[in-house]
């Protein structure tokens, strides 16, 4: 297997919300007064992920370009996850096992994320007894806000070592009852501005998580200690490469100044690299993790 990196795929990068709620369980905005604020602040691509409740997805064309993706969220005893492109849900909702959740979720052609695990207390070993989890949610919004348990680098992390593939949202989760929506979204690199295409892009990990730093660039170079990877990113105060256990490194600017690229060798005993870009502000945007065993033979 070979890593391509999405800042190399041919087609576009798309902007999306892919955790929000509305009156149709717990929020506070209907579906359509959601779906507008998305799409007055520049979003390509929303996901209404209302408590149990599946809302389909809808053209850019049928909605003044705004793609929607079907979406759920569903939980039970020690979870909650997110469905997203699932065309329909498991017939039992209620104490739904969270591998029959997931299995369920791909059954229906979606992909399954873990929502939340810090705030909802989901250990990273539980998570990785689960077959066919495709991503966790890194950042959450309302979970940081409300009770300051909205990240969860740590539990990724543990599973990136762990060796399960499962790629890092950021979301907002936003129920419209204080300033929640726009903190957390993600970037897909997608060919064209449809639900399977994104859905298809989320599935590879072809996009990058933010709660507003942009990655410009994301590449592997060769150089004079063998193969790097190399980030390039808007202007920002800290970036870290994380890999297993302490084979890391955070990066920091001269006195006064600002990182935007930097780049960490490969080496077999980090398992995996994935990098984090923190502005001046404390907003991070959060790349994908690189295999190493994909790109060193």
């Amino acid at each position: 297997m070979t890593w391509q990196s999405p800042f190399a795929a041919p087609g576009h990068w798309y902007k999306a919300a892919l955790h929000v709620h509305t009156s149709r369980s717990d929020g506070r905005l209907s579906p359509e007064e959601a779906l507008a604020w998305y799409r007055s602040h520049g979003y390509d691509v929303v996901a209404l992920t209302d408590h149990r409740k599946l809302t389909p997805g809808a053209p850019a064309a049928e909605q003044e370009g705004l793609l929607t993706i079907a979406g759920s969220e569903l939980d039970g005893p020690g979870y909650h996850m997110i469905a997203l492109g699932a065309q329909r849900l498991p017939e039992t909702l209620d104490h739904l096992e969270a591998q029959t959740a997931v299995t369920g979720v791909r059954d229906a052609g979606g992909v399954a994320v873990i929502a939340h695990p810090y705030w909802t207390g989901q250990t990273s070993s539980e998570i990785a007894e689960l077959n066919g989890v495709q991503g966790v949610e890194v950042f959450n919004t309302v979970c940081e806000q409300e009770r300051g348990l909205g990240y969860a680098r740590q539990t990724w992390d543990e599973l990136l070592e762990a060796g399960i593939r499962v790629w890092g949202l950021a979301v907002d989760d936003t129920h419209w009852i204080a300033d929640e929506a726009g903190q957390g979204f993600v970037m897909v690199r997608a060919p064209e501005l449809s639900e399977e295409a994104i859905l298809a892009a989320l599935a590879d990990g072809s996009f990058y998580a933010s709660q507003g730093p942009v990655i410009h660039d994301l590449r592997l170079v060769e150089g004079d200690r063998g193969l790097s990877l190399r980030v390039h990113c808007s202007p920002c105060a800290r970036i870290v490469f994380y890999a297993a256990g302490p084979l890391g490194k955070a990066l920091w600017p001269t006195a006064h100044g600002v990182l935007s690229t930097a780049q960490m060798p490969l080496s077999r005993d980090q398992i995996y690299l994935r990098v984090e870009c923190t502005d001046a502000a404390g907003r991070t945007a959060w790349s994908n993790p690189v295999f190493v065993s994909d790109v060193l033979t």
